[in-house]
Parts: C-alpha cells; sequence; structure tokens
C-alpha cells in the first residue's frame, strides 16, 4: 500500500519545478527576442537599400535618355511620353517626351516600391537634382536616419 501513495504523488509537478522551467524560459526569451526583432529590422533595411537602389537607377536611366530629371517620380514607370506628367523637370531642363524610351522601372503591380518602413510609396523626391529618399523619421540600426539614405 506504501508504494500506492508513493506513485499518486509523483504523477505532477511541484511548484518548485514550474517555477523554475518559468524562469529558465524567461531567461531564454530575453535573449531570443531582441535577436529576432533585430533580425526584422536588418530584413526590412535590405528591403529599402534595394528598393532605394531599383528607383535610382531608374531615375539616373531617365535622366541618361531625356537629358532631364523626372518632373515627378511616377514618370520613371510612364508607358510611353506622353504620360509623363510635365514637360520640365525642376531645373527648366526640357523634357523631350518623343525621346522617352521607358518605363524605366517596371515592378508586378505597376506601381512604385513601397518604403517597407512607411508601407507605402511615399518616397521624397527631388525633381530639381534627381535625389529619392525615404520618408520616414526612424532611425537605422547603425545610427543614421532611413531619410538620409
Amino acid at each position: 500500500m506504501a508504494t500506492q501513495v508513493w506513485k499518486r504523488r509523483r504523477q505532477g509537478f511541484t511548484l518548485i519545478e514550474m517555477l523554475i522551467v518559468i524562469v529558465v524560459i524567461a531567461i531564454l526569451a530575453t535573449l531570443v527576442i531582441p535577436r529576432l526583432m533585430g533580425a526584422a529590422r536588418k530584413a526590412k533595411e535590405t528591403q529599402l537599400r534595394g528598393n532605394l537602389k531599383q528607383i535610382r537607377d531608374a531615375i539616373e536611366r531617365f535622366e541618361a535618355n531625356m537629358a532631364a530629371w523626372p518632373p515627378a517620380l511616377t514618370d520613371i514607370m510612364a508607358a510611353d511620353g506622353s504620360a509623363i506628367s510635365a514637360d520640365f523637370d525642376g531645373n527648366g531642363g526640357s523634357v523631350d517626351r518623343a525621346a522617352y524610351d521607358g518605363p524605366y522601372l517596371v515592378t508586378g503591380d505597376g506601381n512604385l516600391p513601397k518604403d517597407p518602413f512607411t508601407g507605402a510609396a511615399d518616397w521624397t523626391y527631388d525633381n530639381t537634382t534627381g535625389a529619392v529618399h525615404s520618408s520616414t523619421t526612424l532611425t537605422a540600426l547603425d545610427g543614421s536616419r532611413y531619410a538620409d539614405w
């Protein structure tokens, strides 16, 4: 009969054992979660760099072909010269619609790539210099501002 009582008592975990397991899980979580969050942020940074490179390359091809900056950022995706938004860039350079050889950027959905941090194609574009940047106010993992990239 003594053995039956012993078996009945050992069918569960003691409160101390449960607390030890919870503490171990909490310690592991404090080590793993920041690394996972950093990995997600790093992936967004990589995507932002890639999107900026695509857009900047398209702007440079537009400028090389047209001898003027795109009047609007969406002009790099225009189907033909008649779809360009204006006849002059920010410097007053003439946009020769007949010389247009685009689109200079083609995406799957036909829209500008989205900024991974804002979730929208809300890029900051200067049609006097052809410069394009992220519109987010966030700071990168390296301490620089995304808007300065």
